[in-house]
């Protein structure tokens, strides 16, 4: 989780560990191409914004994993 311990934001990192914990390179690549999942950004309390890179983040540390 190299690039996702170098997030500054507290609850994007900790939305981006969970994302990394929780879904598949594959879920994570089918929501980065559809819009922001508000339930999620409603129970973590984050922006659109945030969980776009969270998720983005999470994939990229994925990839890097090979």
């Amino acid at each position: 989780m190299e690039m996702i311990n170098q997030l500054q934001d507290g609850k994007t990192k900790a939305f981006a560990k969970h994302c990394f914990e929780r879904y598949s390179p594959e879920e994570l690549n089918a929501a980065s191409e559809g819009a922001p999942d508000q339930d999620e950004m409603a129970q973590w309390k984050i922006t659109a914004g945030q969980w776009e890179e969270a998720v983005a983040t999470a994939l990229a540390d994925h990839k890097a994993q090979g």
